[in-house]
């Protein structure tokens, strides 16, 4: 599956991956249009202490509203996505910079698609390795 969120991710100031996006480089289904999308960023942190897990941030944003103004571009051109409704925040994001090593991400999207009739719904996701920087 092809990269769906452009590799680097801006984090902003209060630690939030602002805004998550990425391209539609697929085609959409004859007569679906899409309708929400929810994006997850997490982060892997160090490890907690007597935990078998490693805790990090992670949040979630949505795009939905009819994907105004997301629409397909005249010509069949792929468009892109942007989750610019938060949702829920967990810790905060450590962006790369000069003086850390790089830091990454994973991104995680699921988009829902609905037929032109209202009858049917198709689903999309995909997940990408991500680069943090502020």
């Amino acid at each position: 599956m092809p990269g769906r969120w452009y590799p680097t991710q801006k984090v902003s100031a209060n630690g939030r991956v602002e805004w998550p996006s990425g391209p539609i480089d697929f085609p959409l289904p004859a007569g679906f249009t899409p309708t929400w999308l929810d994006a997850w960023v997490v982060q892997g942190g160090p490890p907690a202490q007597g935990q078998t897990f490693v805790a990090g941030p992670s949040q979630s944003c949505k795009q939905s509203q009819a994907w105004d103004p997301f629409v397909l571009p005249a010509g069949g051109n792929p468009g892109e996505w942007k989750a610019t409704e938060p949702g829920w925040r967990q810790g905060q994001f450590t962006p790369s910079t000069a003086s850390t090593p790089p830091q990454f991400g994973i991104g995680i999207a699921l988009m829902a698609l609905r037929n032109n009739a209202g009858t049917a719904y198709q689903y999309e996701w995909w997940v990408d390795a991500v680069y943090l920087q502020p």
